[in-house]
C-alpha cells in the first residue's frame, strides 16, 4: 500500500510538473506577428482632415445653437469620463444629457406615416397620405434644416471614451428625412425634393467615411440606400434631359466610396470592442474579476485576437476581394483560432470566441450598397432612350464595356429591367430597377 502511495504521488507529481511546464510555455509565447499588427492597426490614432460634425448630430433634436452645442458635447463628454460604467446588473441606466435640459425640435410619434426605411414607393406613401402629412412637414421644419446642414461637415467622429454604455447620437431623424424631400417633391417642388434627397446621399457618404463604428456605417449605408431608391423614383416622373442640382451627380456616383467604408468602419468597430474589453477593469461584475485574478485570461493576448477579426477587413486579402466584387463572407474570419497560447489564456479563448460577432455579413452590405449606386448610375444612363432600336440587353453591354469595374448587372428575366444579385440576401435577394416606357419601380426578392 506504501508502494502504490509513493506511485501515486509521483504521478501527481509529474502531472504538475507537466502542467507547469505546458502553461508556462503557453504564457511565455508571443502574441503572433499577425495579431500583434492586427492590434497596433485598430489602437492607432486615426487621422482626419476638416470639420467634425458630431456636436451637430448629437444636438440634432434639440434646440440648440452650434456654437452652445460644442460646449453641451464637451461637458457631457467629461460628465461620461467621470462616470462609472453601467454594468448589466444597474438595471436602467440614470444618467442624463445636459442637453435634456433643451427644448426638443421634433418629439412626434409619426407611427405609419413617414416612409419607412428600406419601402419602396415613398412618393407613393406621401401622395395617399397627403392631408395628414401636410402640417407633420410644417412642424418638421426646424429639424429638417439641421439635417441639411450636417452636410456643412466632412465626418462624423464620436468623443466619447469607447465602452458598453458609450452615448451615440439620434441617428432616426436622418432616416425620416426621406418623407420632407418626398413631400417636397409631390408638392411639385422638384428642385428641392432633389437637392434634398441628394444631400442625403452626401451626409450618408461621410458618415461611411467617418469609420466611427458599425453602427453609424450601417446607417450611412441604409441612408443612402433608401435615398437611391427615392432619387430614382423622382427621377422617374421627371424627362430624361431634366437638369439636376450639381450635387445630385457625385452623390451617387459608383465610385467604390461604399466599398471603401468597409476598413474605417471596422477599424472603428474594432477600437469599440476594445474600449468595451478594456472598460470591464472599471466594473464590479464579478465573472469578470474572478477571471482577472485567475491565472487564465491574458487581456493583451485576447484583445489581440479579437482586433484581428475587425482588421482582415484592411487586409490585401480583403481589399483583393472588395476590388473585384467577390463577396467577403467566404473568408472573414470569425474568431481566433485554438492555439497552444490558449493553455494560459483558456478564458480569453473562450471569451473570443463568445463574444465574437459575425462581421462579413455587414461589410457585405457595403459592398452590396456600392452595387446598386451602380445599378442607378446603369439605370440612368439606359432611360428614355426610345431614339435608340437596340434591344435592352445590347445597350446595356454596351454601358458595361465603359464601366467594366464592378458587379454584373443583367437584364431581368421579363425583359423589362436591371437586376444584380445581393451578398447579403437578408434584405432580398435581388435588387431590380424596372425600365418600362420611362417608368420605374425598386424592388428587392
Amino acid at each position: 500500500m506504501q508502494g502504490f502511495f509513493r506511485w501515486f504521488g509521483l504521478v501527481v507529481l509529474g502531472v504538475v510538473v507537466v502542467a507547469v511546464s505546458l502553461y508556462t510555455a503557453s504564457r511565455l509565447i508571443p502574441i503572433p506577428a499577425e495579431d500583434a499588427a492586427a492590434l497596433a492597426l485598430i489602437e492607432a490614432p486615426r487621422a482626419t482632415t476638416g470639420r467634425n460634425g458630431f456636436a451637430a448630430l448629437w444636438s440634432l433634436n434639440h434646440d440648440v445653437p452650434m456654437t452652445e452645442a460644442k460646449r453641451l458635447l464637451a461637458e457631457d463628454v467629461l460628465r461620461f469620463q467621470a462616470s462609472p460604467v453601467w454594468t448589466l446588473e444597474d438595471g436602467t441606466p440614470s444618467r442624463r444629457s445636459v442637453l435634456d435640459a433643451r427644448p426638443l425640435l421634433d418629439a412626434g410619434a409619426y407611427g405609419d406615416m413617414l416612409c419607412r426605411v428600406g419601402e419602396t414607393g415613398c412618393l407613393q406613401h406621401v401622395r395617399a397620405r397627403w392631408d395628414a402629412l401636410t402640417p407633420i412637414m410644417a412642424s418638421r421644419t426646424a429639424i429638417e434644416a439641421r439635417i441639411a446642414a450636417l452636410d456643412d461637415y466632412d465626418y462624423f467622429r464620436n468623443p466619447f471614451p469607447a465602452r458598453p454604455d458609450m452615448p451615440l447620437p439620434p441617428l432616426q431623424p436622418l432616416l425620416q428625412a426621406q418623407t420632407a424631400h418626398a413631400h417636397a417633391f409631390v408638392r411639385g417642388d422638384h428642385e428641392a425634393g432633389l437637392l434634398g434627397v441628394c444631400r442625403n446621399a452626401s451626409v450618408a457618404r461621410k458618415l461611411v467615411a467617418s469609420g466611427d463604428n458599425l453602427i453609424g456605417g450601417a446607417v450611412g449605408i441604409a441612408l443612402m440606400n433608401a435615398s437611391a431608391q427615392l432619387f430614382v423614383d423622382m427621377l422617374a416622373e421627371l424627362p430624361a434631359d431634366r437638369p439636376l442640382p450639381d450635387i445630385c451627380e457625385d452623390a451617387f456616383r459608383p465610385d467604390g466610396a461604399m466599398a471603401a467604408g468597409i476598413c474605417p468602419t471596422m477599424t472603428g468597430e474594432g477600437k469599440f470592442a476594445l474600449g468595451n474589453f478594456l472598460s470591464l477593469n472599471a466594473t464590479g461584475q464579478p465573472w469578470y474579476r474572478k477571471l482577472k485574478m485567475g491565472l487564465f485570461l491574458d487581456q493583451r493576448r485576447t484583445m489581440a485576437m479579437g482586433a484581428r477579426r475587425h482588421a482582415w477587413f484592411c487586409s490585401p486579402q480583403a481589399e483583393a476581394r472588395v476590388r473585384a466584387d467577390m463577396s467577403l463572407g467566404d473568408q472573414a474570419p470569425l474568431y481566433g483560432d485554438w492555439t497552444f497560447s490558449c493553455v494560459a489564456n483558456a478564458a480569453g479563448c473562450v471569451l473570443d470566441h463568445v463574444a465574437a460577432p459575425s462581421l462579413a455579413g455587414y461589410a457585405e452590405r457595403f459592398q452590396d450598397t456600392e452595387a446598386r449606386l451602380r445599378v442607378v448610375a446603369a439605370w440612368r444612363a439606359l432611360r428614355g432612350r426610345h431614339d435608340d432600336a437596340r434591344s435592352l440587353e445590347q445597350r446595356l453591354d454596351d454601358w458595361q464595356r465603359l464601366h467594366a469595374a464592378g458587379r454584373k448587372i443583367r437584364v431581368s428575366a421579363d425583359g423589362d429591367g436591371l437586376e444584380i444579385d445581393l451578398f447579403d440576401d437578408r434584405q432580398g435577394r435581388v435588387f431590380a430597377l424596372l425600365l418600362p416606357d420611362g417608368r420605374t419601380e425598386v424592388k428587392a426578392r
